[in-house]
């Protein structure tokens, strides 16, 4: 098969495309034929070495991936060559074959189409997981999504309404990103590089502040947001792409019950994968149904990884940016 191979940590250019033997299955793994992967910024850190969960080179790279069972392991149960699925792979998804353990595989309906599917897991999956068991949000709560014209941030909108939440903020760090987001149907937009925004959002909430915040930047902007957390709000950090460090004041926590929740979904899939699976029953359900529509910003083929890397480091995409074998 064709794929996609991580040589050495760096930067876009040690992304090669490589012929490598055709994975084989272990007992309980399925071979997918890959439709669509997304490009996430874990990849990007998995690249030059900054993610937590990454590998060392040579590996393929690539979190999520949807395509079509091409074979299984012996002691599989639940698949059957032809069947179609999107998951989480075990060794890769940026190739034209990936390995994808039956526990972390889920089959996707029939109206689903595999660009949708493709952008879903990741970005859809760390949403619903954040808003329903990390953030326990509540009908008519108020929330705010950080960077919410990127992949997650755009997913967090249609969630949220999905759920059926109060007043949606979204923020971005570029003024240009402004409108694609208010167009996402959120009661305001932000920009979080203002240092007073905390009081823009406490003024489109009415004064109430709140209830939880997706926070993928880190840096200032958690500090800030304790300034626009309601009481018994809950500020989720899963991210530190401001890549700069935080001081937070005890103090400003226990009065008034606020906490803040560091989250990482790959940490689940890894660690605790049946926590997963409600999860993904509960994003595919809103594929089905149509309440989840994810933004596309961008398609690339394989060939063109090193490309697609660089338009999400570079934060001027929108939404999804998928590889298409």
């Amino acid at each position: 098969m064709k794929a996609i191979q991580v040589t050495a940590f760096g930067g876009p250019e040690v992304l090669e495309l490589r012929d490598l033997p055709d994975p084989v299955p272990d007992p309980n793994q399925l071979i997918i034929e890959v439709k669509g992967a997304s490009v996430n910024f874990a990849d990007v850190k998995a690249r030059n070495g900054g993610y937590h969960l990454g590998k060392t080179p040579p590996f393929v790279p690539g979190i999520d991936v949807t395509g079509m069972v091409v074979a299984v392991g012996a002691e599989v149960t639940r698949f059957c060559v032809g069947d179609r699925i999107l998951g989480f792979p075990a060794a890769g998804s940026y190739g034209e074959l990936a390995q994808v353990n039956e526990n972390l595989a889920f089959a996707l309906p029939d109206n689903v189409d595999f660009e949708r599917a493709a952008a879903s897991p990741i970005a859809g999956g760390t949403v619903t997981h954040m808003l329903t068991q990390i953030g326990q949000l509540e009908k008519d709560e108020n929330l705010l999504i950080h960077t919410a014209a990127g992949g997650v941030g755009t997913m967090a909108t249609q969630i949220a309404k999905a759920l059926d939440v109060g007043c949606v903020v979204g923020s971005v760090g570029s003024p240009w990103k402004k409108e694609t987001v208010l167009k996402t149907g959120v009661s305001g937009v932000v920009n979080y590089t203002d240092s007073d925004y905390p009081k823009q959002v406490m003024s489109l909430t009415e004064g109430k502040g709140v209830d939880v915040i997706i926070n993928t930047l880190g840096g200032p902007t958690l500090e800030r947001d304790l300034d626009c957390l309601a009481p018994f709000g809950r500020l989720i950090l899963c991210g530190k792409l401001s890549g700069e460090d935080a001081k937070v004041n005890p103090s400003v926590m226990h009065p008034n019950n606020r906490r803040i929740i560091g989250f990482s979904f790959g940490h689940y899939r890894r660690f605790r994968p049946k926590h997963v699976k409600d999860t993904m029953e509960l994003v595919i359900n809103f594929l089905k149904n149509d309440q989840l529509k994810p933004v596309i910003g961008k398609k690339y083929p394989l060939s063109e990884a090193s490309e697609a890397q660089r338009f999400v480091e570079s934060r001027e995409s929108i939404g999804k940016v998928l590889l298409i074998p």
